[in-house]
């Protein structure tokens, strides 16, 4: 499989986090956290319309066919652990004027469109579109997801790899998302972001979120 162009760090051993590459045989650990971070993501329970523990397990198969693509892409994508090695924390990144070609496990995303519903995958594919639809025109990064365990939350994972991103993006470029949280404005302005709109996708307002560049 093809890794990411960048350096491998070592997990933390002492009870301070540590940022590393994402590696492949984190993918079932982090389509897990991710799960566990976006349950409660109004765009998600459009997207699947189910009952908790239902929608945890379509979106666990979901999350390993996107962090397969991303990775298989060659896409950036870093992941934060803590003392015990293991990631809570993930940010997936997209690279401005990369391919725009998809990668996939052809066999393993037709077995994972068995657990993730037909309906479901409709409306992924349906909110992807709008979502895409409502994008900068100009070259940006693109932070795409960004999860860590709610466990985790209140400790400065999600600080730590939005810095990461930033560090490693084109100071040339502006860095942009959009989130369907709106108590993360706040979390994504103390970093820089401006909001620049809202849209809705599948009757979900959803907010687009710019960081100038660092060099103009």
């Amino acid at each position: 499989m093809a890794r990411v162009d960048a350096p491998q760090s070592v997990r933390a051993v002492t009870g301070a986090p540590a940022i590393g590459v994402l590696r492949w045989q984190e993918e079932p650990a982090v389509a897990t956290l991710l799960a566990r971070a976006f349950v409660d993501d109004p765009l998600v329970t459009a997207i699947y319309q189910a009952p908790t523990a239902e929608r945890l397990r379509r979106m666990w198969w979901s999350f390993r066919v996107a962090v397969r693509s991303h990775y298989l892409g060659g896409q950036p994508a870093w992941t934060i652990g803590d003392d015990a090695a293991t990631p809570v924390g993930i940010v997936l990144v997209t690279r401005a004027r990369g391919p725009a070609h998809a990668y996939s496990d052809l066999l393993f995303s037709l077995r994972s469109l068995l657990h993730i519903g037909w309906r479901a995958a409709y409306r992924g594919v349906r909110a992807a579109t709008i979502i895409a639809a409502h994008a900068p025109s100009e070259p940006f990064t693109y932070l795409r997801t960004l999860g860590v365990d709610p466990d985790r939350h209140g400790r400065g994972f999600g600080s730590l790899l939005v810095e990461q991103v930033l560090r490693a993006a084109p100071p040339s470029l502006p860095v942009y998302l959009e989130t369907a949280k709106e108590r993360n404005l706040s979390f994504y302005a103390r970093h820089g972001f401006r909001c620049t709109g809202e849209f809705r996708c599948l009757g979900v307002p959803v907010w687009r979120l710019l960081r100038p560049p660092r060099a103009v």
